[in-house]
Formats: structure tokens, sequence, C-alpha cells
């Protein structure tokens, strides 16, 4: 199984546009439903505001999709953003001039060397 985080991962405020925009809703009606700030809701759906317990139990109450599912979603996207991080962490390594096998092996696996 290969555990890597994909290429871009997915904040659960684009669910929350998806949904308004197949309901119709806007972010001003979206949050008078749920019982948050337009705010909030415009914080959320932009990807600044995290989907907190409270955030969730709202968003169930206004368009019914249970706040286990918001909050999974929100995990999933916290963790698919730390794997990224440490997946996109620059590594250097110093291989000896000698050594011309292990650095075209090295090039040919990584797609590029830099040799000094």
């Amino acid at each position: 199984m290969n555990n890597t985080a994909p290429f871009v991962a997915t904040h659960p405020g684009e669910l929350v546009r998806d949904e308004m925009r197949e309901r119709g809703l806007t972010q001003k009606q979206l949050a008078a439903l749920a019982g948050l700030t337009p705010n909030v809701v415009s914080e959320v759906v932009r990807a600044k505001r995290s989907v907190t317990e409270g955030i969730a139990t709202s968003l169930e109450k206004a368009l019914g999709i249970p706040v286990v599912m918001w909050l999974n979603l929100q995990e999933q996207y916290n963790n698919d953003i730390a794997s990224q991080k440490v997946q996109h962490e620059d590594v250097v390594v110093t291989i000896p001039v000698s050594d011309r096998n292990l650095l075209r092996d090295l090039s040919r696996k990584f797609g590029w060397a830099c040799m000094l």
C-alpha cells in the first residue's frame, strides 16, 4: 500500500462550497441556517478555519451531513498537510566524487543531481 499524501489536500470547506452551490445557498444564508456568523462560514469555505466540533454540529443542523463526517474530513486534511510537509523537505546528500556510479543511480532515481 502506498502511504503518500495526495498532491493537493482537500479542506472540508470545499465540500461546504459544493453543498452551497448545489442547494443554491449563499454564505449568509448558510450562516443563518447553521447559526454561525457569515465570517466563520467564509473562513471555512476559504480553508482559513478548521472545522471544529461546534462548527461540524452547526453544519449538520444546516446541511444534514453528520458531525462525524465533517470531523473525519478535517482530520484527513490535517494528516494530508502534515504528510506533504514531511515529503517535501529537502535532503542534502554529499557523495564523494570518486563514486560516479552512485551519483548516476541517484540522479536516475530522483531525476536530478547537482555536481560541484
